[in-house]
């Protein structure tokens, strides 16, 4: 289906009427261009993907109505906008609900954290870029809320890539460590690590593409590890397995 660019921001006003409104919305839950087009006609969209970069938390909603209203944007454009926003923002903050705009509640939490990476461009990753003492505590705060020592000699292996930050975040009541990297051409990459209900039986190394980015998961024992970014399979797979020899 297409949709013109004065069509799209009549959608966003909420002047467009009600069967073409939820008609353009039901195509954003699979059109992930479309869902960009919009985000790129809506100023609005940008405190979004601030909420998403900021650790997960309550606070996190009301700093994003706050900055949406302070934009020069009609009130039925910023309500259309905090009506998506509100789908985003809590599946952050409330681990099990949608982390994007129609992602089904049975979506394997690698999907999920590909998801999150999708809204990372290189400025997201320069401008949040960790000093080396800042990045030691972080480090430090990062093993002790997993429960497993990260070692920062483990984490800098990656020739090809530059260590950024680490962050703690969450997903579905249990800690996910965001161990953030940018190759030389500016691509944001991530590794995350999450606690797992079940050790793992055997290999279970598996590397596909997801919501546009190529990414390599596989668990080790009680903990599960994914390696995301760019679109190169088999550079993601190297990464991965260079990591996992060392972690």
């Amino acid at each position: 289906m297409t949709y013109s660019d004065q069509e799209l921001l009549a959608f966003l006003n909420g002047d467009l009427d009600g069967k073409r409104a939820a008609e353009i919305e039901q195509t954003m839950r699979v059109d992930r261009d479309l869902e960009s087009r919009v985000m790129a006609l809506d100023p609005v969209a940008s405190p979004v993907r601030e909420a998403m970069i900021a650790l997960p938390g309550r606070h996190i909603l009301k700093d994003l109505e706050k900055s949406a209203f302070v934009s020069d944007v009609s009130a039925g454009k910023s309500r259309q906008w905090l009506k998506l926003a509100a789908a985003l923002v809590l599946g952050t903050v409330m681990g099990g609900s949608a982390m994007w705009i129609g992602r089904p509640a049975s979506e394997d939490w690698r999907g999920r954290v590909a998801q999150y990476q999708s809204l990372y461009v290189a400025e997201t990753v320069r401008l949040t870029t960790a000093t080396s003492d800042v990045l030691k505590r972080q480090i430090d705060a990062a093993s002790e809320r997993l429960g497993r020592p990260l070692e920062i000699s483990s984490l800098e292996a990656p020739e090809a890539l530059r260590l950024v930050r680490v962050q703690v975040l969450g997903l579905d009541d249990a800690p996910l460590i965001q161990i953030v990297y940018q190759d030389g051409n500016g691509t944001p990459f991530a590794l995350c690590v999450t606690t797992a209900k079940q050790p793992a039986e055997g290999d279970k190394t598996s590397s596909e593409m997801l919501h546009g980015l190529a990414t390599t998961a596989w668990q080790d024992g009680s903990y599960r590890f994914i390696f995301v970014g760019g679109n190169d399979l088999s550079m993601t797979g190297q990464v991965a397995a260079q990591l996992k020899a060392l972690l």
